[in-house]
This record gives C-alpha cells, structure tokens and sequence, in this order.
C-alpha cells in the first residue's frame, strides 16, 4: 500500500520510483516516509524525508486493532475472501513456517480444512479482527488482488494515478505473491464449473490449498463433512468434485 500511494499517486511524496519484490512476495525495503508507529511505543512524528508539499504515509503496527484518530487512516480489513491469504502470509512470511506445497497427506490436508471451521467459530481468532470501522477508508485485502480498480477509486483523494505504474506495480505484486492467493483463486474456479458445468484438472496445488477447498465445499453446500479418509486421493479434476458432492447429498 505504501508503494502504491507513493509511485502511482501523483499528491503523495515519492521516495523512489522504482520497487522490486523478494522471493517471499515482500517489498520491505521501499523507504517509509516515518518510521513504523507501533501501537504499543510512542509515535515519533520525524519525518525521514523532506515531503516538498506532499502527501506523506505513516505505517501503523497491525496489532493495533483501533483506529487512532490518524487523518486519512487506510484500514487493510481481513475480509472473508482474504482469510487464506493472510493466514498464508503470517504462517511463511512473519513465522517463517513454509506450507508443505504437495503431496498426499490427507491428515496434514485435513488439519487445514478443520483450522478454517475453526476460525468460523471463533471471534477472538486473529483471522476475524480488522473489520471494517466507522471514520476511516476501509479496504479489502482480497480487493488488492481480485478487484484492483475498487481499490484505485477507494484511494482517488490522493490525487491523479499513474495507471501504467500502477498496473506494473500491481502485476509485479500479484506474480510475487501468487502462491499465498491461489487457494481462494482455485474455489472460485471450482464454483463457477461446478455452476456452469464445465471440468477442468486441479495440479499442483499445495495441501493447503487442498483443505481450504475442502472447507469451503463444506461450507458452500453446507455438508457436516468430506469423509477426509475416504476422499484421501486428492481430486483429480472437478468431474470428481461433483461426484463426491452429489454422493454425499443423495446419502
């Protein structure tokens, strides 16, 4: 979000024009304008840069779970859509635990589906915090990925956007991050065969992604559950999909 504000944004201070993401997907060595105001500190309000008449960001911890009373406070919400991707991104890039990303286990496969029914039902689970408040601009993590132009118009107070920067900037982070979206890109390839009736092959997704389909088919057909042993082989197209769901419900 700072990257984009600052390159693609014509009233926001631009410390460097160019940016480049690692190999996890991150892009921490885009200069702030201040340092990071972490809840729990004193806010120290130095600039780090002359700002020339613009615009400038402060970066706030995401501990804090309030709104600060900050102007123009950009609340990042962990919508319904971005659950699997933030928990990916927690789990490798703040824990540095890598998810296994294949093979058959089904246990390890089921663990995840079970960790996601959890987090339904439990409201203090940090999945469920960063809804969307009163007071600031609230923008969908999901919508970084899926619907970016929502996010240019929820961010036109910052003035003119570059849109051939911004949508670099934004190619370059979806293809740095692939592998922490794919599990909620793969259940809305599956919903809309299983709609219109059309098959195509599940390769190469990791066991995660595995579960978190296996979850959402539970959820989306409201199905007690996908016998994990039964169903151990993981699917091979959505042909197989469907005949697992309409074997169940005829049951």
């Amino acid at each position: 979000m700072l990257q984009m504000c600052s390159i693609c944004f014509e009233d926001v201070y631009c410390p460097q024009s160019n940016s480049q993401f690692d190999s996890n997907g991150t892009s921490h060595d885009f200069p702030k304008h201040y340092k990071t105001w972490f809840y729990d500190e004193p806010h120290d309000p130095a600039p780090l840069h002359d700002f020339e008449g613009k615009q400038s960001i402060c970066l706030i911890d995401n501990n804090n779970d309030h709104d600060l009373g900050m102007p123009n406070t950009i609340r990042m919400c962990i919508d319904q859509r971005a659950r699997s991707i933030v928990y990916q991104t927690c789990i490798e890039k703040a824990q540095g635990i890598a998810i296994q990303e294949s093979g058959e286990d089904w246990q390890v496969r089921e663990q995840y589906s079970l960790m996601y029914h959890h987090v339904d039902t439990a409201s203090d689970h940090f999945l469920n915090k960063f809804q969307p408040i009163d007071g600031v601009v609230n923008i969908n993590i999901s919508d970084l990925f899926f619907h970016p132009l929502k996010v240019l118009q929820q961010l036109d107070f910052f003035g003119k956007c570059d849109y051939g920067r911004f949508w670099t900037l934004w190619n370059d982070m979806v293809l740095g991050n692939k592998k922490y979206y794919r599990a909620e890109h793969l259940t809305t390839l599956v919903k809309n065969a299983l709609i219109a009736e059309f098959d195509f092959e599940l390769q190469d997704y990791s066991l995660h992604d595995q579960g978190y389909l296996i979850y959402w088919l539970e959820k989306c057909y409201n199905i007690s559950e996908i016998p994990p042993y039964d169903y151990r082989n993981w699917f091979k197209n959505t042909q197989e999909v469907r005949t697992c769901l309409n074997s169940i419900r005829s049951q």
